[in-house]
């Protein structure tokens, strides 16, 4: 009896976000990436792909803490 081959395929990875730290009174890209507002809070959402994280971690307002990533809680 011939076993049958199983295919393993990983799972997608989930987006992570990241937010403006403050309100922003207008929207600006990061790392080519547009973002979406919040408008319970006025800051601005960034929906980062699990594989270009580390790009965008690399852009100036990243490292310059006007944008973070998104705590959970």
């Amino acid at each position: 009896m011939a076993l049958k081959e199983i295919k393993v395929t990983e799972a997608p990875k989930t987006p992570v976000w990241f937010e403006s730290r403050e309100k922003e009174p207008s929207m600006f890209e990061v790392a080519g990436i547009r973002p979406i507002r919040n408008f319970q809070s006025g800051r601005l959402e960034w929906e980062v792909s699990h594989d270009d994280v580390d790009r965008f971690s690399k852009n100036h307002f990243v490292t310059i803490g006007r944008v973070v990533r998104k705590s959970n809680g």
